[in-house]
């Protein structure tokens, strides 16, 4: 009996030793190496810290390494970024254990509509805000209640703050023919405006989801065609499960993606992406409430542009100042036309025409600042769309 016990006892110890043996080589969670960051949106030139940590004791004697030196390098933990484009960035300690932070060298921007209300775009462009996407509308019926109701506001605004500009249209297609007419109404909406960044299309409706990769296909071209023969640069925006769904048809390559996939290190899609919305409850200052953050990995140079007009010669730049109930004349000389110009503003509510006079061979159009905002004033010739000749701002 003695000896059976004795045999248990032995087998019980044994047990509890490799037990213990066990738990101390693999450790528990509170000794996971980490670091202060997962993930670091950066401009080119600018630097962050990273640190490794154990149990919330910063790490020695840590190994650092970029995978790609060209976008980023590090330095004992100081992270600069070089050049746009993505990196992972890993610490690796002593005795072999690693953790890894993805770098992002981007551009910063937002994407907004009318549900952001009035945007102060001076103080957006002065929080490093580097370009803005914003809504044209959506749908292809009804341009009088689809329209966004702040999209020439914002336009011209944020344009007035050297913002560089793209634009999305809502889409509810479900055949080519329905988006043709999306793609022509976001066309008038836009009304030949100056873009630095693509016209997206915004993929992303239920309706949407049941179709097949053929049949969106078709749809995405079908519009981006349209919008493609005026000169804009073409792109698509959808959620990474759309993309990784019915939006990964091939004939879809040729053009540019903006992907959204909120509060992720990185997002969950293998294509070729130039712009990732990385959270859709931003902060920004200049602007009330939530807003969508982006990150772009192109510096997308004016890519495409109203003609340049030179029907009317102007007395003022292309960008002016004005206090609210202050007076501001403009002169307008024709010069390769005899027709006779209309001068309009683009938001009666920020600055109003007071006075319309033709003098010689010039035309005087007095403005005065009635709000606070931003808006243009334009001349329209017989058979010819609206020409903007200056952004206003009202403070």
């Amino acid at each position: 009996m003695k000896k059976w016990i004795a045999l248990i006892l032995v087998l019980t110890m044994t047990v509890l030793f490799n037990t213990a043996a066990f738990a101390a080589e693999t450790g528990t969670s509170a000794d996971a190496l980490t670091l202060n960051s997962t993930s670091l949106g950066l401009k080119k030139g600018e630097s962050a810290t990273l640190q490794a940590s154990t149990n919330g004791t910063v790490l020695d004697g840590v190994s650092w390494s970029s995978s790609n030196t060209g976008v980023a390098t590090v330095s004992s933990g100081l992270v600069t970024a070089v050049a746009l484009g993505r990196t992972t960035v890993t610490a690796t300690t002593a005795d072999g254990r690693s953790v890894a932070c993805t770098v992002h060298v981007v551009l910063k921007g937002i994407d907004v509509s009318q549900y952001q209300g009035i945007v102060d775009w001076l103080s957006v462009r002065a929080s490093g805000v580097d370009f803005a996407i914003l809504r044209t509308g959506y749908g292809n019926e009804l341009p009088e209640t689809q329209t966004d109701t702040m999209f020439s506001t914002n336009y011209d605004a944020a344009k007035a703050n050297d913002i560089k500009l793209g634009v999305y249209h809502v889409s509810y297609a479900t055949t080519p023919e329905i988006a043709a007419q999306e793609a022509q109404m976001c066309l008038n909406i836009l009304n030949g405006r100056h873009l630095d960044y693509p016209i997206y299309i915004d993929i992303e409706q239920s309706s949407q989801s049941a179709l097949s990769k053929d049949q969106l296909s078709a749809i995405v071209s079908s519009f981006n065609s349209v919008i493609s023969k005026t000169g804009y640069k073409t792109g698509i925006y959808s959620s990474t499960g759309f993309f990784n769904g019915n939006l990964s048809g091939s004939g879809l390559d040729a053009y540019d993606k903006w992907v959204a996939h909120p509060d992720v290190a990185t997002p969950n899609y293998s294509g070729a992406y130039t712009v990732w919305q990385y959270s859709q409850s931003g902060s920004v200052p200049g602007i009330t409430g939530a807003v969508d953050l982006d990150y772009s990995y192109q510096d997308y140079p004016v890519a495409a542009a109203a003609p340049v007009d030179k029907s009317m010669i102007s007395d003022t730049g292309s960008t002016l100042t004005l206090k609210s109930g202050k007076t501001y004349q403009f002169k307008f000389t024709p010069d390769s036309t005899s027709a006779k110009p209309v001068f309009t503003t683009g938001n009666s509510s920020v600055i109003k025409a007071v006075l319309l006079k033709k003098q010689g061979g010039s035309y005087y159009f007095k403005v005065m600042g009635v709000g606070h905002g931003s808006t243009a004033v334009y001349s329209t010739l017989p058979n010819q769309k609206p020409v903007r000749r200056c952004v206003v701002t009202v403070a």
